[in-house]
């Protein structure tokens, strides 16, 4: 399916490409820096939020999906980024980035099953 090829995408740029160092080590100290990354990220995902309502022709759905989305990943990013910060501290690096994939996991399956579960509710 192509647009979850998109929506994986677009979340990497906005997880990732467009988060600034100081972004990545503040977010787990300061809610400032966790919500200006989830700023950053929901500003990036608002290109998927486009795709959604184009393709599907329903703004609500997309609207939904991206709200969530972005609700989710400050959530998530709250406790992991807290988790990883420790790990990196001690210098653990092995757990470290298991940390760091195990965020993503979680957040891709947020993206995913939103994706699906509103599709179901609100497009059929």
């Amino acid at each position: 399916m192509i647009i979850l090829l998109i929506i994986f995408i677009v979340h990497f740029l906005a997880d990732f490409v467009f988060q600034s160092s100081k972004m990545a080590t503040g977010k787990s100290k300061s809610l400032k820096w966790l919500s200006i990354h989830v700023g950053v990220y929901a500003s990036v995902s608002l290109l998927t939020f486009i795709v959604l309502a184009t393709l599907y022709g329903n703004i609500l759905f997309a609207f939904y999906w991206w709200t969530i989305n972005v609700v989710l990943h400050f959530i998530v990013d709250f406790f992991t980024s807290k988790i990883t910060s420790r790990f990196w501290e001690e210098k653990n690096m092995r757990f470290f980035f298991v940390m760091i994939g195990f965020d993503q996991l979680i957040h891709n399956l947020c993206l995913v099953t939103t994706f699906f579960l509103l599709k179901e509710i609100i497009l059929l």
